[in-house]
């Protein structure tokens, strides 16, 4: 008996341990992924609409049962020239969260992919930047004078989205500039992150069209 006391005394003291060394640890990560999350929407929202002067407070709007959060994006004279769309789906292993900016009727502009956790190599390639250089203009281009073009910055899978319409957000296997080329082995993941963009876009275009705004 006193050997079982013993024991259980001794896990007792290992889980009280435990669990404080998981609570200082989470206390201290959760400022600092807080802040890369805050930064990580802020620079998605200069890339979501370049030509954006400033965007307004983030808004909700619920409608068939789904909820959109949104911001209203100004030009210099605070008139809106767009909005931003922020929302999430399930992808093949993570949630997907997503900014697409879009002009008044509904055209993209361009999307950011916010938040995923996908299978390294496959699903997370859509945050593989284009790699359309060689080693050794990748190397030369390190000392040209030139500055590097934008386009560079943004995954080509996400490039794909801008100017496309809701109509045109379909997912297919072969390349195909008119919708979304799906990436190689990873199309549950292609299919989601379209899905996070045509679907807050005709819900929104709804809400609109009905006065909800």
């Amino acid at each position: 008996m006193k050997t079982i006391l013993h024991y259980g005394l001794v896990l007792l003291i290992i889980a009280g341990v435990a669990g404080v060394g998981l609570s200082f640890v989470d206390n201290l990560t959760k400022g600092p992924i807080a802040e890369a999350q805050s930064k990580r929407l802020e620079e998605g929202q200069k890339l979501a609409f370049p030509s954006a002067s400033s965007f307004g407070e983030l808004k909700k709007l619920e409608i068939d049962g789904k909820t959109i959060e949104y911001y209203e994006v100004f030009d210099e004279s605070k008139n809106v020239i767009g909005y931003e769309l922020l929302y999430s789906v399930g992808g093949y292993q993570s949630r997907i969260k997503v900014l697409t900016g879009i002009e008044p009727d509904g055209k993209v502009v361009a999307i950011r992919v916010l938040e995923q956790a996908e299978t390294p190599g496959l699903g997370a390639e859509v945050d593989a930047l284009p790699s359309n250089q060689s080693l050794l203009c990748a190397f030369v281009s390190l000392f040209s004078p030139e500055p590097k073009k934008e386009e560079s910055n943004i995954p080509w899978f996400q490039a794909q989205f801008s100017g496309k319409t809701p109509e045109d957000l379909i997912v297919v296997k072969t390349k195909d500039p008119k919708h979304i080329t799906a990436l190689s082995g990873a199309t549950i993941t292609s299919t989601a992150v379209t899905k996070a963009v045509k679907e807050p876009i005709e819900l929104f275009l709804k809400a609109k069209a009905e006065g909800q705004l």
